[in-house]
């Protein structure tokens, strides 16, 4: 098995260290602050006295910082120039796309193999290698990591590029905090309506569901024809804005929601299926 690094030891890092020592890795650490580092060293890991020593010492190094500044502090002017092949080094931060072809680039350079390896899911989820794993860069790079790459994640989902894994992360936690956002907006509706709150968060959440489960195929298929009308969509939404007003509560998403929809239905989409809207704002000609 891989002598693997991690650089990094917030809630993240130090879940994936755990779960990698739990799996009969050898694992070395380093932190910018040493109580995580003392803490693993307590559950096996092996402390590093620099960055440099780590990326000596390991076949892998993974690195989960907080973002762009700190992986250019860390990943690019430390952890890359002291890399040497056939080294690899996993990028799980996430980070902007162009921070990570600027990794990856560095990398390249430096002639070791470089993957962007953003994550989907929390902490126990770390700790207990259930993660969803996406990582993006060579495939050859992609090859040699994946079984270390599947001790981590349930899912592992190769996506081609740095680039594509940074799209897919960043679309990912959009959609969390559009959700979130959405629910905090619904939530207030239907409780100064005397709605009971148990009542909503399920009716609610189902129907984040209902939605996704529903519209795959069609979104796949760039198929538009009528289950719901986008003109059936506009006119309760136009509703539900007149119920939240009659109750005084703010709706800013959905003051942002109404206008593109009335703009793709008075465009022609109409008659469509509602998940037209999303196919049309994606470029696809809706069928």
């Amino acid at each position: 098995m891989m002598h693997v690094g991690v650089v990094g030891l917030g809630k993240m890092g130090s879940a994936i260290a755990r779960n990698l020592l739990t799996r009969g890795y050898q694992v070395s650490v380093w932190n910018r602050s040493p109580e995580p580092v003392a803490a693993l060293a307590g559950a096996g890991a092996l402390p590093q006295a620099s960055l440099k020593a780590l990326v000596e010492a390991v076949d892998a190094v993974i690195v989960m910082l907080w973002g762009d500044d700190a992986a250019r502090e860390v990943t690019l002017k430390q952890v890359i120039p002291a890399a040497r092949a056939p080294k690899l080094v996993i990028e799980m931060s996430t980070l902007s796309p162009s921070m990570y072809e600027t990794l990856e680039t560095a990398a390249s350079k430096q002639g070791i193999e470089f993957l962007a390896a953003p994550v989907l899911g929390s902490v126990p989820l770390a700790q207990k290698g259930s993660l969803t794993v996406l990582p993006g860069g060579s495939r050859t790079a992609f090859d040699h990591a994946r079984p270390l790459l599947e001790s981590l994640g349930s899912t592992v989902t190769y996506t081609g590029s740095v680039s594509a894994s940074a799209y897919l992360k960043l679309g990912n936690n959009t959609v969390i905090g559009v959700v979130a956002e959405t629910l905090a907006e619904l939530l207030h509706i239907s409780e100064r309506a005397g709605v009971d709150r148990r009542t909503a968060v399920e009716s609610f959440s189902g129907a984040f569901g209902r939605v996704a489960n529903s519209k795959t195929q069609q979104l796949l298929d760039r198929d538009s024809e009528p289950r719901f009308s986008l003109n059936a969509l506009l006119k309760d939404l136009q509703l539900a804005r007149a119920a939240a007003q009659a109750v005084d509560v703010p709706t800013p998403v959905l003051d942002c929601v109404l206008p593109e929809v009335q703009s793709a239905a008075e465009s022609g989409l109409g008659d469509r299926d509602y998940i037209a809207l999303a196919l049309e704002r994606s470029g696809e000609t809706p069928s």
